[in-house]
C-alpha cells in the first residue's frame, strides 16, 4: 500500500462524489498500491456482500431510519461499484457499461414514455414482462418459459411469490383472493388427511409444501409481501415472548404445561393495551 502524494489529494478532491467514488476503488484495487484485500476480491468472493447489504437496507427501510436507509444505499451501491472495478480490472465490463446497459432496459421497457411511435393504450406494468420475454426470444431461437430469468437461489417464499406473479402475467391465476383462500383450506385438509398416514412423512412434506404455496397466492391476492408478513408475526412472537422472559424472570418460575397458556395470554394482553 502507498499513501497518495499531496498533488494526487488535491486532484482526488477536485472530484464529484461519484467519481471520486469511482477513484477511491480504482485506487484501492491497483495492484501495486491498493489495499490487498480489495486487490484480493473476486466476483465470488463478493458474491453474498450485496445479498447483506440488501437485508440491512430492508431493515432500516422497516425502521424508517431515513439516516440509516441513506448509509445502507451507499453499502449497496458500493458493492456495485467494486464488481464493476473487479470486472474492469478482468477486461470484462466496466461501471459506465453497467449504467448504459440499465439505462437502455428501463427506457426500452418504457414505451410509453420513451417512444414516440407507441400508441398502445396500458402502462409498463402490463408490458415489461412481455417486452422482457420478446428480448430474451430475440436473443435465442429457442423456447423461452417465463419462469426461465427467476433465480434458483431466492428464498423459498420470495420464489413461491415470484412465480406465482410471472404466470399471472399470462392469465394463469385466479379471478380474486378468494380463489387461493378456498385452495388454502383444500391444501389444510390434505395435510390433515396425510398426517393420518404412518410413516409417510413424504407425503406430509408434499402436502404441507402445498400449503405454504397456496398462502403465499393469498398473500399476494392481497397486494402483500410474504417476506413481509412473516417478518412482522416473527417481530410479534419475538415481542411476546420478551415479555414472557421477563415475567419468568421477576417472578423466578419455569414454563410448563399447566401456565404456558396463560403466559402467552397475558403477554399478548400487555402488547394489545401498549398499542393503544
Amino acid at each position: 500500500m502507498k499513501k497518495l502524494t499531496l498533488k494526487e489529494l488535491n486532484e482526488f478532491n477536485k472530484l464529484n462524489s461519484l467519481n471520486k467514488l469511482l477513484k477511491v476503488i480504482e485506487l484501492l484495487r491497483d495492484p501495486k498500491n491498493g489495499c490487498p484485500w480489495d486487490i484480493a476480491q473476486t466476483f465470488e468472493t463478493l458474491s453474498n456482500f450485496p445479498i447483506e447489504e440488501a437485508y440491512e437496507l430492508q431493515n432500516a427501510i422497516n425502521n424508517k431510519d431515513i439516516k440509516n436507509i441513506k448509509e445502507e444505499l451507499g453499502d449497496l451501491l458500493l458493492q456495485v461499484v467494486l464488481f464493476s472495478q473487479v470486472s474492469k480490472d478482468n477486461n470484462l465490463f466496466s461501471f459506465e457499461e453497467v449504467c448504459n446497459e440499465i439505462t437502455k432496459k428501463i427506457i426500452r421497457r418504457h414505451p410509453q414514455i420513451f417512444d414516440i411511435n407507441y400508441n398502445q393504450n396500458d402502462t409498463p406494468k402490463d408490458t415489461w414482462e412481455k417486452i422482457k420475454l420478446e428480448e430474451k426470444q430475440n436473443k435465442k431461437n429457442q423456447f423461452n418459459s417465463i419462469l426461465d430469468d427467476i433465480p434458483n437461489n431466492l428464498p423459498p417464499l420470495l420464489k413461491s411469490y415470484k412465480v406465482q406473479q410471472k404466470v399471472s402475467l399470462i392469465n394463469f391465476d385466479w379471478k380474486d383472493y378468494l380463489g387461493p383462500l378456498k385452495k388454502v383450506e383444500e391444501e389444510l385438509i390434505e395435510v390433515k388427511k396425510s398426517l393420518q398416514i404412518n410413516n409417510n412423512l413424504e407425503k406430509v412434506e408434499e402436502e404441507i409444501g402445498d400449503l405454504l404455496f397456496s398462502v403465499v397466492n393469498l398473500v399476494r391476492h392481497l397486494d402483500l409481501n410474504p417476506d413481509i408478513v412473516v417478518e412482522k408475526s416473527i417481530k410479534k412472537f419475538k415481542n411476546r415472548f420478551l415479555n414472557i422472559e421477563k415475567t419468568l424472570q421477576k417472578n423466578n418460575i419455569k414454563i410448563n404445561s399447566k401456565n404456558i397458556h396463560q403466559l402467552w395470554k397475558d403477554a399478548k394482553i400487555k402488547e394489545e393495551l401498549n398499542n393503544e
